[in-house]
């Protein structure tokens, strides 16, 4: 049985932006290993955050225990905590000049 595969309707689709802002920030969370609910969760608004200086920081690593429906981070059992994690964030967040920050975990 071959599962139906719809393609989703063009007014649903966005493109997602790759200013400035968002090349920057996507540089450093690679360089810092860094994650965010933004990549992990594959949010579809992450280039508009990130072009409008806003990101959302997840301490604790990439792996969550929940496995929730509608969520993209990978499940398992999580990591464990990196000492110099929130002064990396710390200083990306002064390096970027980011407008708004959330810091967030997994569970």
């Amino acid at each position: 049985m071959t599962p139906d595969f719809r393609r989703k309707p063009e007014w649903l689709k966005i493109k997602l932006p790759r200013g400035q802002k968002t090349i920057q920030i996507v540089g450093l969370i690679n360089e810092k290993h860094l994650h965010t609910i933004c990549s992990s969760g594959m949010c579809p608004n992450r280039g508009e955050c990130w072009g409008n200086g806003t990101a959302t920081f997840m301490i604790g690593g990439n792996i969550c225990a929940r496995n929730c429906r509608f969520c993209n981070v990978p499940s398992g059992k999580p990591l464990p905590i990196v000492e110099s994690e929130i002064d990396d964030i710390v200083e990306a967040v002064k390096s970027l000049r980011l407008k708004h920050v959330v810091i967030t975990s997994v569970d």
